[in-house]
């Protein structure tokens, strides 16, 4: 124990580090609220804004040419008509108010003359709870996304490759419905496995934020909420007769 002593201290020297007054570390939590809201809604708009314009130009361009297109080309169509609609409809979603804004309000409407030590760490694990609660969701949101979007896919190609006669449907309704479920399930799977590799802002704010503020040592602390965030994945395949079934898994 005296020799961990001496070696945080040893530390803290070589950082010239000195505790700061509960005002700098709200001012401090303060400024990484800021920097969090305006990253995420500068992400936000620039999503809405593509989601705006790829859908306002894919929308009615599949509808003028729904009335001129016939069989595969018809298929397309209709893919094109649905994935500038999911892009459209995407939007307001992005809007939604999460649980990270109502911590930031809070931070913001709390009441100045009770900051303390206390306080700071309360907000600190709310960020912290939010973070793993946006690591959880991600986990649902990837699986959901991924089978949803394998199965549309596979689906859709299945009605457009496979001879007419496909559960009673004529040549016409296959391709109306292969191009009605490729169009769902590519954006769906493209969203999931995006999702598997880019953390939520909620995750990358709180990995920056602990970072500075207790790996570091800098603002004169070393103890604070754990940084439990973490994933793995595997992947692999299994022959199977006429091909190969490929899987994935993550645990988080």
């Amino acid at each position: 124990m005296l020799a961990a002593s001496a070696g945080s201290a040893q530390a803290d020297a070589e950082l010239n580090v000195m505790p700061q007054p509960v005002a700098v570390h709200v001012k401090h939590l303060g400024w990484a609220l800021d920097l969090y809201a305006a990253q995420v809604f500068r992400t936000k708009l620039a999503a809405s804004l593509t989601g705006l314009t790829v859908g306002a130009v894919m929308v009615p361009s599949g509808l003028v040419l729904l009335g001129r297109a016939d069989g595969v080309s018809r298929a397309l169509v209709i893919g094109m008509v649905i994935g500038g609609s999911a892009q459209l409809l995407s939007v307001p979603a992005m809007w939604i108010p999460t649980r990270m804004d109502g911590l930031r309000e809070a931070f913001l409407n709390r009441a100045r003359d009770s900051d303390s030590e206390d306080s700071v760490k309360a907000f600190e694990n709310e960020w912290r709870l939010a973070a793993e609660a946006s690591l959880r969701k991600r986990a649902y949101l990837v699986t959901t996304l991924a089978l949803l979007g394998a199965s549309g896919l596979a689906t859709g190609l299945t009605f457009l490759l496979a001879p007419e006669g496909v559960l009673g449907m004529s040549r016409k309704t296959q391709y109306t419905w292969g191009g009605v479920l490729m169009g769902v399930g590519i954006p769906l799977g493209t969203y999931g496995v995006r999702f598997v590799f880019e953390w939520s802002p909620e995750e990358v704010a709180w990995h920056a934020y602990h970072s500075m503020v207790f790996d570091s040592g800098y603002w004169g602390r070393r103890q604070g909420p754990p940084l439990s965030l973490s994933a793995r994945g595997s992947f692999g395949a299994i022959p199977t007769p006429g091909g190969a079934l490929l899987f994935a898994s993550l645990s988080y």
